[in-house]
C-alpha cells in the first residue's frame, strides 16, 4: 500500500516532518518499507497565515508581521500593502530558492537577515515572484502578495494546495493481514487522528437529486448471497469520458497506478481513499434480455464457463467462482476484475457503478486458482468494510459528476438480505492494567478507545464502569475479543512508554518442565556425538509412511496435497527426505538425528508418542585420516556404537541388542537388529541398513544406516543417578582367547556365556578380532577376545587368574560349541 504525504494531509491535520511520520506510523503498527521523496516546483514554500501586522520602526513602507507556518510562529518583514491579519499567503522558508528573474544567472536564496535593523525569517511571496498567474488558479489579480482562499490549510506545501506535482513524500507501507482497514488513506488518517486528537475530514459525497429513479433503469438479482452479501448499483447518464485532470492523474501515478480515463481513475481513487473497490460498466452494453430493464445477476459460474477479463485473458471457471452477469452473458469476475465486453471507453456515455461486499474466502479461492491478483482482490480477500459500499458509491458518483459531467439517477439499487448486527465486546478495565502492567483509570481507557471510534454501548447494573461493552465499527474486522481492545489501548498509550518490570514473584513455586529438560539433555548428547539435528514435517505422504499397514496410519480428511496427507507414524521418512535434500546439494556425508512426535492408530485409538531417530550415510571422516576410502565410510558398527554411547550416557542400564534375520527385517531394512530391555521383553527400538531398493526411491546411492528409539520408554526408564569409583589401586592381568565358533554365534551370545561362567575378578571382555577363511572351516569364524582380571583389595597371582579363566573357557565350550585355537 503506497500513500503520499500530501494526499494524507487532505484528511487529517498533523505537523510532523516526513521522518516523524515514518516513526509514528511504525509505532502504530504500520511497517514503513520504503520512503521516496519527490521534488518539484515551489519546494520550501508553504501556506502561512498572518497573525499580526505592525508598522516597521525604521521604515514607513515596511511592515513587521507575525505569521504561522504550521510549525510555529516566525517574524517576517514585508513591503506589500494588500494584506491584513488573518490572510493566508505563500511563505518561502529560509534555505529555499526563488526562480531566477530575467537576466539573473542564479536563483535567489532566502536567508535569515535584517531589513532596516529588524530580523526577517523568510519571505511572503507574490504571484509574480512564484511565477503564478492568480487568475489561472481562480484568485483575484492585484499588486502585492498572493492572497490565498480561506480553505487553504496552514502548513501545507503550496504545490499540494494548488494540486501541482510539487514536492511530496511517498510511503510504501506493509499492511498486516489483520488490519484491512489500513488499506485506505481514510483508515490511516483515522489512526493519525487517534493520536493527534484532530478530526478526520471525511471527503464530500453530496449528490444532486436525480430526475429518474435508479430502480426504473436497472435491476439486481442476488443469487449467491453467501459469496456476495451486499450489492449496490448506481446509474449515471450523459457522462463525458476523457483524460483525468492533473491532480487526479498525479495522485494515482505517485502511488504506482496508471491513469486510464476520468471515470476509471475515479473508481481507483476512491478505492485508495476508502478501501472499497468499485467497478464501472458501460451501461449500454448490459443486455436486457426478457427483463423490463437491464438486470445484473450475481451468480456462481457454471463449471467450465469461459470468461475474458479486462486484461484480454480468457479464463476457464469452476463453480466456485462468482460472476456478475446480465441475462445473456457474464460481464465481470466478482471482486477480481471486470470484463472486456462492458469496458468503459471513449464512446461510453452511460455508467453503471458497482459497489459490493464480497466474502474474503470466495475471492481468495478464485484469485489463487486463476493466478489473477488485482488491487480489488487484494482488499476483498483480506476483508473490506461490510457497510462501506454505499458511502464509497456516493463518493465516486460525486467525483464522476464533477469531472465527467452527466446526470445521476436518483438513489441506488441495493440488495442486502441480511445486514450485519453491530458487534460488541465487553472489556474489564482491571484486565487492561493486569495485562499491560499499568494503572490506567477507566476514563483513560475509554478515552483511548473513543479516539478510535469505539464508544461504550452498555455498562453493568448500577452504572458502574466495570465492565463496559464497546460497539465496534464495521471497518474494524480485526477486533474480536477483549484482548484486542487491550492491544488498542497499548498502541495509543505508546508501547515504548510501557515500563519494563521484572515478573512478580508468584505465591509458591512453579514446577519446571522436567520432560522438556530431559529431551534437551538427549539433544545435547546426540549433538555431542557429532550428529546434526534436523526438524521434519509431521505431515508426510502416505506412500512414504514407513511401510506400515494402512490401518496404523492417520490420514487427513482434507489434505492440502498428496505429499502431506497422513500424520507421520515414524521419523525415518522425514530423515530420508533430509538425506535426499542434502545429496542433491552435493552434501554426501551426513550424520543426522531428529527428536519429534509420531502418530499411530492402534485398534481405533490414536496413539501419540515421542521418538528419537539417527541416520548415517557417506563418509565418517576423510579417507586420509581413516587409512583407506573403504575404512572411511559409515557402516552398521558406527550406528551400533552411536546408539550404545547414547544409551549409556542417557542413563539406560541393562539394555540388549539382538540381530534379526533378513526375513524378519521387513521392507525397510536389508539387515537389522532390535534394542530391548528386561531380557528382550520390552522393545525400545530398532536399527539397521535401509534396503537398497528403498534407498534408490530417495535417490540415495551410498548405504544408509538408521535407528529409531521410543523416547517415551527411554525417559520412563532413565536412571539419572551417577556413581563413581576410585581408580584401580592394583594392576590387572590380561588373558587373550581365540576360538572357532559357528557363524551363527553373536557377540551378545559370547557375553552371555561369560556372565554364566561367574568368573571371579573378571573386569572386562573386549572383542579385538574376527577372522574367516584360511584354516577356519566354512560356516565358522574365529573370534579373539581380551579378558581383563583385577581385584580391588590385592594384586592377583597367575594361579588366581588361571582358575577363573578356565571357568570362562569351559563355558564357551559348553554354551557355544567353541574350539580353542592354539
Amino acid at each position: 500500500m503506497k500513500v503520499t504525504l500530501n494526499w494524507l494531509r487532505q484528511y487529517v491535520d498533523f505537523n510532523w516532518t516526513p521522518e516523524e511520520l515514518t516513526e509514528r506510523l511504525t509505532m502504530l503498527g504500520l511497517e514503513v518499507e520504503g520512503v521516496q521523496k519527490l521534488g518539484g516546483e515551489f519546494e520550501g514554500v508553504v501556506v502561512a497565515q498572518v497573525i499580526t501586522r505592525d508598522k516597521h520602526p525604521n521604515a514607513d513602507k515596511l511592515s513587521v508581521c507575525r505569521v504561522n507556518d504550521g510549525q510555529g510562529e516566525r517574524q517576517i518583514v514585508c513591503g506589500a500593502q494588500n494584506f491584513q491579519a488573518g490572510d493566508k499567503v505563500p511563505l518561502i522558508l529560509p534555505g529555499a530558492t526563488l526562480p531566477p528573474k530575467p537576466g539573473d544567472k542564479e536563483p535567489f536564496v532566502i536567508k535569515v537577515g535584517k531589513i532596516r535593523g529588524v530580523e526577517s525569517h523568510g519571505m511572503m511571496c507574490s504571484g509574480e515572484e512564484l511565477g503564478i498567474d492568480p487568475e489561472s488558479i481562480g484568485l483575484k489579480k492585484e499588486d502585492g502578495l498572493l492572497i490565498l482562499g480561506p480553505d487553504a490549510v496552514v502548513g501545507r506545501p503550496l504545490a499540494a494546495h494548488l494540486g501541482r506535482g510539487g514536492s511530496d513524500v511517498v510511503y510504501d507501507l506493509e499492511v498486516t493481514p489483520n488490519r484491512p482497514d489500513l488499506n485506505s488513506l481514510l483508515g490511516i488518517a483515522r489512526e493519525i487522528a487517534a493520536i493527534t486528537g484532530n478530526a478526520v475530514r471525511v471527503p464530500s459525497d453530496t449528490l444532486p437529486a436525480g430526475d429518474t429513479d435508479a430502480s426504473s433503469l436497472v435491476g439486481v438479482e442476488l443469487e449467491a448471497a453467501d459469496l456476495c452479501p451486499r450489492y449496490v448499483a448506481r446509474v449515471l447518464r450523459g457522462v463525458r469520458v476523457g483524460p483525468s485532470p492533473d491532480w487526479l492523474r498525479s495522485a494515482l501515478e505517485k502511488v504506482g497506478m496508471r491513469s486510464i480515463n476520468n471515470v476509471v481513475d475515479v473508481t481507483n481513487y476512491v478505492m485508495l481513499e476508502t478501501g472499497q473497490p468499485l467497478h464501472a460498466f458501460d451501461f449500454r452494453l448490459i443486455a436486457r434480455g426478457d427483463r423490463a430493464v437491464p438486470t445484473l445477476r450475481v451468480r456462481r459460474a457454471l463449471e467450465g464457463e469461459k470468461f475474458v477479463t479486462l486484461d484480454g485473458r480468457e479464463h476457464t471457471l469452476s463453480a466456485e467462482a462468482l460472476l456478475i452477469a446480465d441475462p445473456e452473458k457474464a460481464i465481470a469476475l466478482g471482486g477480481v476484475m471486470g470484463g472486456q465486453n462492458t469496458e468503459v471507453s471513449a464512446q461510453t456515455q452511460d455508467i453503471l457503478l458497482e459497489a459490493a461486499y464480497f466474502t474474503p474466502t470466495g475471492i481468495r479461492r478464485t484469485s489463487k486458482k486463476l493466478g489473477l491478483r488485482t488491487d480489488a482482490s487484494y482488499r476483498f480477500e483480506r476483508g473490506a468494510d461490510p457497510l462501506g459500499a454505499e458511502a464509497a458509491s456516493r463518493r465516486a458518483a460525486h467525483l464522476i459528476l464533477e469531472l465527467a459531467g452527466g446526470t445521476l439517477a436518483s438513489g441506488s439499487v441495493e440488495v442486502h438480505p441480511t445486514p450485519p448486527v453491530p458487534r460488541q465486546i465487553t472489556l474489564r478495565h482491571q484486565k487492561v492494567n493486569d495485562l499491560l502492567g499499568l494503572r490506567l483509570a477507566p476514563a483513560e481507557v475509554e478515552l483511548f478507545l473513543g479516539q478510535l471510534g469505539l464508544r461504550p454501548a452498555s455498562r453493568s447494573a448500577g452504572g458502574s464502569s466495570e465492565p463496559a461493552s464497546f460497539t465496534i465499527p464495521s471497518y474494524r474486522v480485526d477486533l474480536k475479543r477483549e484482548a484486542d481492545l487491550i492491544e488498542e489501548v497499548a498502541r495509543l498509550y505508546g508501547v515504548d512508554k510501557i515500563p519494563s518490570t521484572a515478573p512478580r514473584q508468584g505465591r509458591g513455586t512453579h514446577p519446571f518442565d522436567e520432560r522438556y529438560d530431559q529431551i534437551m539433555a538427549a539433544r545435547r548428547l546426540l549433538a555431542g556425538l557429532g550428529l546434526n539435528e534436523t526438524q521434519g514435517q509431521t505431515l508426510i505422504a502416505h506412500a512414504s509412511a514407513g511401510g506400515l499397514p494402512a490401518a496404523t496410519t492417520l490420514s487427513l480428511s482434507n489434505p492440502l496435497s498428496s505429499d502431506m496427507d497422513v500424520l507421520r507414524p515414524s521419523l525415518l521418512p522425514g530423515l530420508l527426505d533430509v538425506l535426499r535434500h542434502n545429496l542433491r546439494r552435493q552434501n554426501t556425508d551426513c550424520a543426522l538425528f531428529e527428536i519429534g512426535r509420531v502418530f499411530r492408530s492402534e485398534q481405533g485409538v490414536v496413539r501419540e508418542g515421542w521418538r528419537v531417530a539417527i541416520a548415517l550415510t557417506g563418509a565418517r571422516a576423510p579417507g586420509f585420516w581413516a587409512g583407506s576410502e573403504r575404512d572411511a565410510r559409515f557402516d552398521i558398527q558406527d550406528l551400533k556404537g552411536l546408539v550404545e554411547e547414547f544409551l549409556e550416557h542417557f542413563g539406560l542400564r541393562g539394555y540388549g541388542m539382538r540381530a534379526r534375520a533378513e526375513s524378519e527385517s521387513g521392507a525397510l531394512y536389508i539387515e537389522s537388529g532390535t534394542v530391548t530391555l528386561g531380557g528382550g521383553k520390552l522393545l525400545l527400538g530398532e536399527l539397521g541398513q535401509v534396503h537398497p531398493r528403498l534407498a534408490r526411491d530417495y535417490d540415495l546411492r551410498d548405504p544408509v544406516f538408521v535407528a529409531e528409539l521410543d523416547l517415551d520408554q527411554l525417559l520412563a526408564r532413565r536412571n539419572t543417578a551417577r556413581s563413581f569409583k576410585a581408580l584401580a589401586a592394583y594392576p590387572a592381568i590380561r588373558r587373550d582367547i581365540a576360538m572357532i565358533v559357528p557363524e551363527s554365534v553373536t557377540h551378545e551370545a559370547v557375553l552371555q556365556a561369560v556372565r554364566q561362567s561367574k568368573a571371579a575378578h573378571l573386569e572386562s571382555v573386549e572383542l579385538f578380532d574376527v577372522f574367516r577363511g584360511g584354516h577356519v572351516p566354512a560356516g565358522q569364524k574365529s573370534l579373539a577376545y581380551a579378558l581383563t582380571y583385577r581385584a580391588a583389595e590385592r594384586t592377583l597371582t597367575d594361579a588366581d587368574v588361571a582358575g577363573a579363566h578356565e571357568k570362562v573357557v569351559a563355558q564357551f565350550r559348553q554354551s557355544l560349541g567353541a574350539t580353542l585355537r592354539e
